[in-house]
């Protein structure tokens, strides 16, 4: 018996690492963390098409998390109008960065394209810098998702208890944000399992929420609709703090596009569990544009629906609950039905955050294997008996934990540091975009799934938008500006971008110049191939099936000289493929047997 090696290259290092052929279409997949514990994997789930939907749930909690936000910076107009634009778009940004993802599913995801796509001059740095940006915004999702998710929670105790002065303290919110972590980081250091029962809750806490809004709200407010004109017209300039007016309409309504840019993104999540998923160049694609055009058919509407049914605009606006959302529901249904649906929200909403903590950890573990992150040896070990990177989801949360420190001393900063999330991917989808169409233009090879022609002109598109959107996230969002009131975004930024270009022209061999040259493979050319044409057969055997074909092989003396299929642990004769379905635990097996001739 010999010891089983899936991962056959080396972690990038200063001794290691290589491009080779990684970026072809017959080499779609690095490894998913069960691979790379170098153990059986056949009890652990595949993620299915859903799962990788649900990840980005964290970005699709919607209207409930801004509606105070927008109403302030805009009013019902502005709600209306933002929403509907940024979703709108947003659809079409789904299916530029789909059309990439189908070519080149992986769980590095949008680090990945990057690389395949600046070509072998521009790749490895682009790669390593669109590495530390997405993974800077995944990883600060987290602690802003729970934050959205505690708002909840306090706003229904302060509907009961609005005299209780705990509940506007700081250090309350921390332990609430904290219990919220624990909950959502059980399931990703447990079980995939635990996964998929969080997300069914989730699921059906959605479809609850939905046929609530949808049948409550209307007779609730029966009687008592707001007019068009105040749904359609109602604008509110409510940023400008000060005595005189510094910021126009305009500027006011530019920002609140903030209202629908900082829910619509993540696209890139089911690429996260792409190295999980059953034909991935076909399920990420989707997973990712349905996603975004299901989230945008269902919000609009839904939208218009909650505008129509406000009360008391003034009493909105000015009312002091963490989230003013509460207010709207004390309204319209009044405070047994408003706390039902908080707590259903808090629920509903820390399930995203265990979805977020999955795409975070999946991040890190994949970045890791590939040398980026420091410590990455620590961090890229995953668990031998439940196959999951726990290193990477405890370092996700740590991180999370101390952001939310920044709450004991300004909601500002932690503000700041949440919304460097929205900045940091959208860079980093335009710079895929930028070299998609640019660097990688003639390299590129679209997928079965694509845009065809449409792909210049979407492309373009989305560029245009995605620096526009870049720009609006960076301006101040209050007037007059302060320290108590400054965008610290920028800085954010700017210090996520200065460590990670420390990271890569450290002199002495250190810097990632001196060794970085892309993500590493895990899986051969052949392999890749192989798992295609078993993926598409309508049956499948075990593991004992698997271990029988072998066992035959063995006993009739057939060789693997002749073999185009290149295992860790040597080569395997060509009828083999045909005798087994289920390639990853095939390999698994075979890696565990010692074949003749090699």
């Amino acid at each position: 018996m010999i010891a089983p090696e899936v991962y056959e290259s080396s972690p990038n290092g200063p001794h290691g690492g290589g491009k080779g052929d990684l970026c072809k279409n017959e080499v779609p997949l690095l490894g998913d963390p069960a691979a790379y514990s170098g153990t059986d994997n056949t009890s652990t789930p595949s993620m299915s098409t859903d799962e990788g939907v649900l990840a980005r749930m964290g970005y699709e909690q919607g209207m409930p998390i801004l509606f105070g936000f927008v109403m302030m910076t805009g009013g019902p107009q502005a709600a209306f109008t933002s929403w509907t634009m940024v979703s709108t778009i947003s659809c079409f940004l789904a299916l530029a960065l789909a059309e990439i993802a189908a070519a080149l599913p992986t769980a590095g995801g949008i680090y990945f394209w990057a690389f395949c796509l600046g070509g072998p001059r521009w790749g490895p740095f682009l790669s390593w810098m669109t590495a530390w940006w997405n993974w800077s915004a995944w990883v600060l999702a987290v602690p802003g998702t729970q934050l959205g998710a505690t708002k909840f929670l306090i706003s229904a105790l302060q509907i009961h208890y609005p005299d209780a002065a705990v509940l506007y303290e700081g250090w309350f919110t921390w332990l609430l944000i904290m219990a919220g972590l624990l909950i959502a980081l059980l399931p990703n250091v447990t079980s995939q399992r635990w996964l998929q029962r969080y997300f069914r809750v989730a699921i059906a806490i959605f479809f609850i929420l939905f046929c609530l809004f949808w049948f409550w709200f209307p007779i609730a407010a029966s009687g008592k609709f707001r007019s068009a004109t105040f749904v359609f017209r109602t604008f509110n300039n409510g940023i400008n703090l000060g005595e005189r007016q510094q910021a126009s309409d305009a500027y006011c309504w530019v920002i609140s596009l903030l209202f629908g840019a900082w829910e619509f993104g993540g696209y890139d999540a089911s690429a996260h569990l792409a190295e999980e998923t059953r034909d991935a160049g076909k399920n990420v694609a989707k997973g990712m544009w349905m996603s975004t055009f299901s989230t945008t058919v269902l919000s609009i509407p839904t939208l218009i629906l909650i505008l129509f049914c406000i009360q008391d605009f003034d009493a909105l606006i000015s009312a002091t609950y963490a989230n003013n959302w509460a207010e709207f529901l004390v309204q319209v249904i009044g405070t047994r039905g408003a706390t039902a649906i908080l707590v259903m929200n808090w629920i509903d909403c820390t399930c995203a955050t265990a979805a977020v903590i999955l795409s975070a950890q999946r991040v890190t573990f994949a970045i890791s294997r590939d040398g980026i992150l420091p410590g990455s040896s620590f961090f890229r070990k995953v668990d031998g008996a439940n196959h999951i990177p726990v290193n990477a989801a405890l370092l996700v949360v740590f991180i999370a934990s101390a952001v939310s420190c920044s709450v004991f001393g300004s909601s500002v900063a932690f503000g700041a540091i949440t919304a460097t999330t929205v900045i940091c991917q959208n860079i980093t989808y335009l710079i895929v975009l930028i070299a998609r169409h640019t660097l990688g233009r003639s390299s590129f090879e679209p997928a079965r799934w694509n845009l065809g022609s449409l792909s210049l002109p979407v492309g373009c598109f989305t560029i245009l938008w995605s620096t526009f959107l870049s720009i609006v996230l960076l301006l101040p969002q209050v007037f007059p500006v302060t320290r108590e009131t400054l965008n610290y975004s920028p800085i954010c930024l700017g210090i996520v971008t200065c460590v990670s270009m420390m990271g890569w022209f450290l002199p002495f061999g250190w810097g990632g110049r001196h060794w970085f040259k892309g993500p590493n493979k895990t899986v051969s050319p052949a392999q890749a191939q192989a798992l295609e044409y078993e993926s598409s057969r309508s049956s499948r055997k075990t593991t004992e099936d698997c271990v029988n074909t072998l066992r035959y092989i063995i006993e009739v003396g057939q060789t693997a000289e002749d073999s185009g299929l290149t295992l860790a642990s040597g080569k395997v004769p060509p009828v083999w493929l045909t005798e087994v379905m289920d390639f990853p635990k095939a390999v698994m097996v075979a890696s565990e047997v010692q074949l003749p001739g090699l």
